[in-house]
Order: C-alpha cells, then sequence, then structure tokens
C-alpha cells in the first residue's frame, strides 16, 4: 500500500466513522424521546393525568423536537472540542500531563529519544515533530496532529526507561507509521466525535445528581405537594434514564474506537518492521508491556477518549474483544513473530544496542522508474532509515551547533535559502539579511554559509527540516515574517533556482499548515489547472534538459501522464515566460490539491525528469526538489 492509497483509507475510515456517529445520535434520540413520552403519557409529570388513558407512542413533533436538540448538543460539544484541538498534536500531548522534550536536552534517555525521532524524520522526509513526555511509568506512546507539520509524538516515562533502542525505533516507527498515513487526522476528529456522544451520559448524571441534591435540601417529600413531588420524580426518573441512554453513546464511541483503531495497529505494527528491517524491536517492546505489572495502562483522566492514539490498550480494564481499541498483544506478536513462544518479558531491563537485521542493509540504490519514486513518497524503508542514521552522524556537530544559539535555527533556514542559488549572490543577499535582521542572526547566518555550501542536498534538506520545527518555536508570527524574508531573498537574484524554490514554499506550508491545521482540501476542475500545471511542467522541462528537442520530448512525456485527468491543452511555454511569481502562484495552487490529483501531478513531474531515461544525482535532486515544492514527504535518494 502507497502513500496515496493509504490516505485514501483514511478517508474511508472517516466516512464509516460519520456513519456511526449518525447511528448514535439516532439512537440516543429515539431513547430519549421514548423515555420523555413514557413520563408525559404515564402521569409521573401530573398526578391528576388519567393514567388509565392509553399511551400514544408516536408524536411526530415531540420526535423531531427531541432528535433537533439531541443532534444540537451533541454537535455543539463534538464542535467545541474540535475547536479546542484546532492547535494541532501538541494540546492533545498536554492535555495528557504531557512536557515538551526540549532539543538540547541531556538527559541520556531523553537524548537516546530524540536521536531516534531525528533519523526517523530524515528517513521519511518530514519535519521533525515536537517530543513530549508523559508522567506515566505504563509503556506507551502516540502520535498525534493533523498533518506532519503540527504532529507530536508523545512516549511515556515508562516506555522511554524500560525499552532499549530497538525496541524503542520500534515503537517510533509505528507512530510515524500514522504520521504519513493520515491516522492523525482521523484520531483528532474522533476525539471531537467521542466528546460529543459521551455529553449525553454526562448531562444525564448532572440532572439526577441536581435533583436529588435539591429533594434532600427541601426536606423530602413530606413538604411538597403532590404536583411539585411528582415533577421532581420525574426530573429525577429522567435524569437516571438520560444517563443511562447516555450509555447508548458509550457503545457507539467504544465501536467507533473498536471499528477505526484495531486494523490500523496490525498496520501500523507491519509498516514498523518493514521500516526497521528488525522484527525483534517492536515484538519486544510489546512482549515488555505484556509482562510490565501496568502493562500500557494510562490514569490520566482523559484516557478515555484519546484511548485510540496509543500504541497499546491504555485503559486499566480490559474491553470485551468486540469494542478493545487495540487487538490483543498476543495477537500482535504472534502476526510479527509466528513461532514466538507466547511468553512475555516480566522483567524490564535495560541492554546494549543489538545488532540490527537492518544495520547489515545495503545503502538504499536509486529508483529506476517513476513507480519506484511513486512508492518513496511517505513510506520509510530500511534502507532509508539506515541512509538517515548515516546524515544524522554526518550532521551530528551541526545539529550540536543548531542547539547551542537561539539565532541557530533562523539563521540556518536563512543560509540554506542563499545556498540554493550561486554563491556569486551570497554578498546581495547577506546585504538584504543585514538590512532585516538584528546583528546576531546575520553573523551567525554569514558564519554557517561555508558549512551549508559543504553538504549535500540530502544533508541540507536533513538539516532543514530539523531546523524548522526549532525556528518556529519563537512563534509562529515570527517564522511567517522569517518565510517573507526567505522570499525575499529568492526573488532578489532574478533566477529561478528549483532548490530555493522547493525551500521557500516549504516553509510557506509549514506555516500555513501550523495556523490553521485542520485546513480542508477541495479538487480543481481541469480547466483551472491547465495553465500551472503547464508553468510548472514546462519550468522543469528547462531544468532536466539542455537541448530544445530534448526539452519538448519531456514536456510532452509529462503532459501525457496528466492529460487522463487535469491536462487536456498541453503548452511548453517560453523559458522567458516562466517567471518565480508565475512559478509561486501555479505551487500555491497545485499544493493545495487532494492527494489523488497531487499524484497526477507527480506522475507528470516524474516523466518529464526520467524522460532521457538517466537516473543520475542530479535527477534525484531534482526529484526530490519536486516533492518539497508539492508538499509530498520523500525520504532521502541516493544514487549508486
Amino acid at each position: 500500500m502507497d502513500f496515496f492509497d493509504a490516505q485514501e483509507l483514511a478517508r474511508k475510515r472517516t466516512r464509516l466513522m460519520v456513519l456511526l456517529f449518525a447511528m448514535a445520535v439516532l439512537s440516543i434520540a429515539i431513547a430519549l424521546y421514548a423515555v420523555v413520552v413514557f413520563v408525559m403519557e404515564s402521569g409521573l409529570s401530573d398526578s391528576k393525568a388519567q393514567v388509565d388513558t392509553p399511551m400514544i407512542w408516536w408524536q411526530p413533533e415531540l420526535f423531531f423536537g427531541t432528535f433537533a436538540a439531541v443532534c444540537a448538543l451533541v454537535g455543539t460539544c463534538s464542535l467545541y472540542k474540535i475547536a479546542q484541538l484546532r492547535s494541532g498534536g501538541g494540546y492533545v500531548a498536554r492535555s495528557m500531563g504531557g512536557s515538551q522534550i526540549q532539543q538540547h536536552t541531556q538527559d541520556p534517555d531523553e537524548r537516546k529519544l530524540m536521536n531516534i525521532v531525528e533519523e526517523m524524520s530524515i528517513a521519511s522526509g518530514v519535519p521533525m515533530p515536537e517530543v513530549y513526555l508523559l508522567p506515566e511509568d505504563g509503556i506507551n506512546a502516540f502520535a498525534a496532529g493533523f498533518s506532519p507539520a503540527d504532529a507530536v509524538v508523545a512516549v511515556t516515562r515508562g516506555c522511554m526507561r524500560s525499552l532499549n533502542r530497538d525496541e524503542l525505533q520500534g515503537v517510533v516507527a509505528h507512530e510515524f507509521s500514522h504520521i504519513l498515513n493520515g491516522d492523525m487526522r482521523l484520531n483528532i476528529r474522533l476525539m471531537g466525535v467521542l466528546f460529543g456522544i459521551l455529553a449525553i451520559a454526562v448531562l444525564g448524571q448532572f440532572f439526577f445528581r441536581s435533583t436529588a441534591r435539591a429533594s434532600l435540601f427541601s426536606g423530602g417529600g413530606r413538604r411538597r405537594d403532590k404536583d411539585g413531588g411528582g415533577a421532581v420524580v420525574a426530573i429525577m426518573l429522567i435524569g437516571l434514564a438520560v444517563m443511562a441512554i447516555g450509555y447508548i453513546g458509550v457503545f457507539f464511541g467504544r465501536l467507533i474506537q473498536s471499528a477505526i483503531s484495531r486494523q490500523r495497529e496490525f498496520l501500523a505494527d507491519a509498516a514498523a518492521v518493514q521500516f526497521t528491517r528488525n522484527p525483534s524491536g517492536i515484538a519486544g517492546a510489546l512482549k515488555k508491556i505484556g509482562g510490565a505489572p501496568l502493562h500500557g495502562s494510562i490514569a490520566n483522566a482523559h484516557s478515555q477518549e484519546t484511548a485510540h492514539f496509543f500504541f497499546a490498550n491504555a485503559l486499566k480494564s480490559r474491553s470485551v474483544p468486540l469494542f478493545a481499541t487495540h487487538p490483543p498483544l498476543e495477537q500482535r506478536i504472534s502476526a510479527i513473530e509466528p513461532n514466538w513462544d507466547g511468553r512475555f518479558v516480566k522483567t524490564v531491563t535495560r541492554s546494549k544496542r543489538s545488532s540490527n537485521a537492518h544495520k547489515q542493509t545495503k545503502p538504499q540504490t536509486s529508483p529506476t522508474q517513476a513507480h519506484d519514486f511513486i512508492n518513496s513518497i511517505g513510506q520509510v524503508s530500511a534502507a532509508a532509515i539506515l541512509s538517515a542514521e548515516q546524515i544524522h552522524a554526518q550532521i551530528a556537530q551541526d545539529l550540536d551547533r543548531l542547539h547551542q544559539s537561539p539565532e541557530a535555527a533562523t539563521a540556518v533556514l536563512l543560509g540554506l535559502q542563499i545556498t540554493a542559488s550561486a554563491s556569486a549572490d551570497d554578498g546581495p543577499q547577506l546585504q538584504v539579511i543585514k538590512s532585516r535582521v538584528d546583528g546576531a542572526v546575520y553573523r551567525e547566518t554569514k558564519a554557517w554559509l561555508p558549512r551549508l555550501r559543504a553538504l549535500s542536498l540530502n544533508q541540507r534538506f536533513a538539516l532543514f527540516e530539523l531546523a524548522l520545527p526549532m525556528a518556529a518555536a519563537k512563534g509562529i508570527d515570527a517564522l511567517a515574517a522569517q518565510a517573507d524574508l526567505i522570499r525575499e531573498l529568492a526573488h532578489s537574484d532574478g533566477a529561478i533556482e528549483l532548490e530555493e524554490l522547493a525551500l521557500l514554499r516549504a516553509v510557506a506550508t509549514y506555516v500555513r499548515t501550523r495556523r490553521s491545521p485542520s485546513q480542508q482540501v477541495k479538487p480543481l476542475p481541469p480547466t483551472q489547472l491547465e495553465m500551472p500545471l503547464c508553468v510548472l511542467l514546462s519550468a522543469i522541462s528547462y531544468t532536466a534538459a539542455v537541448e530544445p528537442e530534448a526539452r519538448e520530448l519531456a514536456f510532452r512525456a509529462g503532459a501525457r501522464k496528466c492529460d487522463r485527468y487535469l491536462l487536456k491543452q498541453s503548452i511548453l511555454l517560453p523559458e522567458e515566460d516562466i517567471s518565480f511569481d508565475a512559478l509561486e502562484a501555479a505551487l500555491d495552487l497545485l499544493v493545495n490539491l487532494p492527494l489523488p490529483q497531487k499524484k497526477v501531478i507527480f506522475e507528470g513531474a516524474l516523466a518529464v525528469v526520467l524522460a532521457d531515461g538517466k537516473v543520475a544525482q542530479e535527477e534525484l535532486s531534482l526529484v526530490h526538489v519536486i516533492s518539497t515544492s508539492l508538499g509530498l514527504p520523500m525520504p532521502p535518494l541516493v544514487c549508486e
């Protein structure tokens, strides 16, 4: 299953969630309507009622009024919770009592975890997520957010301290699978839906307890007249009934969680094994969870509504299999190790890093066909992790330097933007920076330039993906101002370099996603896409080919890939007509398209790059730049 198929599967699960949510609301409304009719028709609310009168069960106005009230209550509560969650994964982690681990931490356990997450970020081609530590002794973890830009990875104290590096890497790989496959957005929406459904039970408890308390304070039934007493009894019964009806919401809530979550855990386990080529890593983590006294339990009050986020079952009580949010540990371990002897690891001990299968993996070889590149998007292979570990080691001193100065992250982003163009432009671009930032940032940027120019493209992108979230730590408005400066630098030299365009687009997209993480995407008709596509394919053609005939052939190859759905009329634009502004405007439109349309566009771009049948390092670099410009996560690409 490739990245695009996984995202489509997540959308199908969203439709299932909506269907079950509608069934829950309808069931609650019907049950509540039946209670109201019974109370009204049985005379509990009025002592003078004729109890011998036959009950009229179908009362359309009352039914639709009850249904509207339930919809309003559940919908309002769900929207309220979803609004709280709009800030992204950090809200979820903080609500669970998590504290963010700082990039410059010197704690050995925290440093080990941060190194693993950094390597996984480089291997997957996504910005470094924030990492949170949960104050829980159970062994568990989760990933949360609407997109990779606002994603967080949270692990419990028990997980960080009980697992060795291989096992922790397996858990992190499992969570990165959720980040890449669109599961996080679904999880957050599900959290909002569950909050609305469960609000009925909370409301019932409130009415019942409030009425019972009022009855006690008023001296019981002796001091009330019969009519008042009947009303109080009626309200208490309705409150009790609503509380019971609320458990219909609990039923559907657990059903939704189990229907959405269980199969995804098997897929994420399989992805983690595929990523690391080390089944014993994630299997060992699951065995330790089974043998630990607390297993994966989470004591936080929000554990019920966030149970579907976690790596393992976070609830203390075991659920009926139909309503379990996770498959049994035995099944998950057996799926990874068919010959498992059934024994959990009872004692939690630290062990040295074992020799991993992926350590002997050969370095990643370059893809040779378009479908190889398509399959690379949003995927993490064992070879990609090996490449990421090598890149991480190669830039280790740069990362240490990055952590030492508060201005370093800003300086690195500005320096990378400068090094994406010719060195002859360094002086004028530094003057632009000097006029726009304080002296410390200017000096830091100037000091970084020689090192940044010595790095390979993969190393530069890795450093970029790790520095971007660090720069955002000063505030998204500060990063937005920096994005404007980066755009000015890109325009200052009057030339179009696709790498500098990719970097400025990546920063702009990151800022937009952080500001509105829950934004929706909409497909566009071919009439609106023809000119932007021609601009993009033409720009790639002039970069990928030198000879006019080769350019024309490359452009036609890309146009044929896109004309299935998006491009009816294709025109290779003159080179002088392709301005920086035109390319930016095209990418502004294309980067916000749904993934199925992006996939076709990326296929067209690949056809242009690969039209000559060669896969040199220059082509790989161009593919990486194109994927970044379109907002697609691409792992490091290494030529043989």
